[in-house]
């Protein structure tokens, strides 16, 4: 709804891992399932059951053993609410703070569990999960391609993310955590004077800020270049 949902409004956001062509079917299912719930828990427990009627309609149609697993993260907020849920096959169950599935997800959950915070704002969580999937994509085999986050807000503006302000986010935060590397090792040794630690402190203050001042300036940059844009298609300017 081009981010100006309400927060009565529903929205489903559905993610997986496994056999893409049972996985479509599941999404199929699971809207068609939830278009028209009249409450929030309605809509919960009717894409749980279609998840499980669909796993137990296509279990009687392939031959024993051989009906596809797949692995669902799923979304959904209505009337100021929100929930995420995993599903193992036809298994659902609610998550609370985060969930990861796929190949990358040793790593995902290694990384939510040293970062994730009860309290986030939306823009943390956002950058954390840029900063997850770059780390995937770097280190773990078969992660790859294009990244996608969806954001389910409950007081509205629900909406996938700009792939380019999730690229945009990814290179910053590769950048400061190179910097950043270089003070972990330097806390905890003794052996290194308190001056040369402290200096090497200030040092990576002052390397992280112009890494921030530099990001401000072209994201500033890029608003109003959309901004314009945006005025441009409004107005029938070419």
């Amino acid at each position: 709804m081009r981010g100006k949902d309400s927060p009565d409004d529903l929205m489903l956001a559905i993610a997986g891992a496994g056999d893409g062509p049972f996985i479509d079917k599941l999404t199929e299912r699971a809207w068609e399932s939830i278009f028209d719930a009249q409450s929030f828990d309605e809509a919960c427990s009717s894409v749980e059951e279609s998840i499980k009627s669909t796993h137990e309609e296509y279990g009687h149609i392939f031959q024993p053993g051989y009906l596809p697993y797949v692995e669902i993260v799923y979304g959904i907020k209505m009337q100021g609410k929100s929930k995420l849920f995993r599903a193992y096959g036809p298994i659902v169950n609610e998550q609370k703070g985060y969930t990861a599935i796929g190949k990358g997800y040793y790593m995902a959950n290694f990384l939510a569990s040293k970062m994730h915070q009860r309290y986030l704002s939306g823009s943390q969580a956002v950058l954390l999960a840029a900063y997850i999937l770059f780390q995937c994509q770097e280190h773990v085999d078969g992660c790859g391609g294009d990244s996608h986050i969806a954001i389910l807000n409950e007081t509205g503006n629900s909406h996938l993310s700009n792939p380019w302000k999730i690229d945009f986010a990814t290179g910053q935060l590769a950048d400061v955590d190179n910097k950043v590397s270089t003070i972990l090792l330097s806390a905890p040794d003794y052996t290194m004077s308190n001056e040369n630690f402290h200096s090497t402190l200030g040092h990576l203050a002052e390397q992280i800020m112009t890494i921030r001042q530099a990001g401000e300036k072209f994201s500033n940059k890029w608003k109003d270049f959309a901004e314009d844009v945006n005025k441009r298609i409004g107005t029938g300017e070419s």
